[in-house]
């Protein structure tokens, strides 16, 4: 009798846990159905090999194409991108709140942190909409920058390399961002960040003073969405320590894709950046400013549903102060305060065709680009930096979910 009555209590309790642990689950289940539901999870993986002619690596990295800080393998394969995203979009009522999260890693994401780390918290922000107006969109925490028509996401870009102008700018700010758009026309952003750029890569260092920059962009679209002006600006304080000094950014953008033929799309791209007080920043008295400006072309056509190619010519110019700050190397590395106050420029052609989803979801690219530079930069320390040019082919595959 008493084993009976045990074994029924051993048995009651069994099925009372699993009642509970069900009552506990249907509590728990419609909250992360309704997550799941809201939620939007996609990305992309890039894979590449590439090889350069005219140049070779430096001694410590002999695999590196020099000058080029993105897409620099000289001969080899790579993982450039993995991108996982994760987003709860506002939806299109006047009033609501989401977030979105992209990680990546790869190749791309080392050169961007500045060090091995091949893992980038690329933006990771809370959105939501104020109900004035037509609504005011706010984003706080991580997000990309709105300086450059060349994104960080490699499917967006046409190209599988990037341009030089694209290493001069800012890829990530942290900070507030409000987006509002008036009417069919115009449209604009204002945001206060942390600083010219929050990873310590090509660009710059991170975050390295108490003061804020303010950023900001005024979108024109005229000829019902055919062509799309946007005015871009970035300032604010970027030495170390010290909230002097200013460095500010002009970006103009002009999209067009004409209804002519809407096999053709356009873009072309205009920058011009300063940065005072440079003797704070070099420890140099009486450092020029720094200086740079340049202008880059884009072409596109699809010839096909499945194929398109692309054209992209830049001329980028610079002094060595500007140098000093964005790291661009070889034999212009400035040394006294005449290389500070010399002149530099870079220019490049890039053609590429792409094969667009020509399988689902998988797009191959092919790229061949010729970069040449005065005075020559391209070369390496043991072979001394001689070469006015390089030439680089280069093949790209991108599967998106």
């Amino acid at each position: 009798m008493k084993t009976t009555c045990v074994v029924t209590g051993l048995i009651g309790s069994y099925l009372l846990g699993g009642v509970l642990t069900a009552m506990a689950a249907e509590k728990i289940a419609p909250k992360t159905l309704q997550f799941l539901e809201a939620t939007t999870i996609s990305g992309y993986v890039q894979s590449s090999y590439q090889k350069s002619w005219g140049a070779k690596g430096t001694a410590g990295d002999p695999g590196t194409t020099p000058a080029r800080f993105f897409n620099n393998n000289r001969n080899g394969f790579d993982i450039d991108q993995a991108k996982l995203t994760l987003e709860k979009p506002i939806g299109d009522g006047e009033a609501g709140a989401g977030y979105r999260v992209d990680l990546l890693y790869g190749r791309d994401a080392s050169r961007i942190t500045g060090n091995n780390n091949s893992f980038f918290l690329e933006q990771a922000y809370v959105q939501f909409r104020l109900p004035v107006g037509t609504g005011v969109d706010v984003k706080m925490g991580r997000f990309t920058t709105l300086v450059g028509y060349e994104v960080i996401d490699a499917p967006a870009n046409w190209n599988y390399s990037r341009s030089f102008i694209y290493s001069t700018q800012p890829f990530t700010h942290t900070g507030a961002l409000l987006s509002y758009k008036w009417n069919d026309i115009v449209d604009t952003q204002f945001g206060v960040v942390n600083g010219y750029s929050d990873t310590a890569g090509v660009n710059g260092a991170a975050d390295n003073n108490s003061g804020k920059s303010i950023t900001g962009r005024l979108g024109v679209t005229l000829l019902g969405g055919q062509l799309v002006l946007s005015t871009i600006g970035i300032a604010g304080a970027e030495h170390a320590g010290n909230n002097n000094g200013t460095r500010w950014v002009a970006n103009e953008v002009i999209t067009y894709n004409p209804k002519w033929n809407e096999k053709w799309t356009f873009a072309l791209e205009g920058i011009y950046g300063r940065d005072t007080r440079m003797d704070m920043a070099t420890g140099v008295a009486d450092t020029p400013e720094a200086m740079w400006w340049g202008v880059a072309g884009y072409t596109k056509y699809q010839w096909l549903p499945h194929f398109s190619t692309a054209l992209r010519a830049e001329s980028l110019s610079f002094n060595g102060s500007a140098m000093n700050i964005f790291g661009w190397g070889g034999a212009f590395t400035p040394a006294t305060l005449a290389d500070f106050g010399a002149k530099g420029h870079v220019e490049s052609l890039t053609m590429s065709c792409a094969f667009d989803n020509i399988w689902k979801n998988l797009t191959p690219r092919l790229e061949v680009r010729y970069d040449r530079a005065d005075p020559a930069i391209f070369g390496n320390a043991t072979d001394g930096f001689n070469h006015n040019g390089i030439f680089t082919a280069s093949l790209d595959i991108i599967y998106a979910f």
